[in-house]
């Protein structure tokens, strides 16, 4: 079973490779943190190079340097992060989405963000929206 946890660094999506880490351990299954960026302008190597290693970091960090029981991958294109979850939870075929959202204004809870609320409506599989 693949589990994929939409990864930014905010204080929800820790909370959410948090149930991820739960989640697996139950259910024997391995978790796939996925940072997406979206390419509007040219990146540098550099940059690309860095956000890759600053992921893998954080998220043996947050599994308690068990690195092996995840996998973290940094996407980079031209789609909507949203977009990007999508396609790779199709490519993986994850069983479970994972995503954090973070806390809104009254007004706001009517409109999830856009990353999370593309994830909802358009996931190949179950989705656990963690704020």
């Amino acid at each position: 079973m693949k589990i994929l946890v939409g990864y930014n660094g905010s204080d929800a999506c820790k909370r959410a490779l948090a149930l991820a880490k739960q989640h697996a351990g139950s259910l024997q299954g391995k978790i796939e943190v996925v940072q997406a960026i979206s390419r509007k302008a040219p990146l540098s190597y550099d940059r690309i190079e860095n956000a890759e290693r600053l992921l893998a970091r954080e998220v043996k960090n947050l599994l308690d340097g068990k690195a092996g029981s995840a996998e973290a991958t940094l996407l980079v294109s031209s789609q909507s992060p949203g977009e990007q979850l999508i396609n790779f939870a199709q490519t993986i075929h994850a069983a479970e989405i994972i995503i954090g959202s973070k806390k809104r204004s009254k007004v706001g809870k009517f409109i999830l963000g856009s990353t999370t609320q593309f994830v909802v409506l358009n996931a190949p599989c179950p989705v656990v929206v963690v704020k």
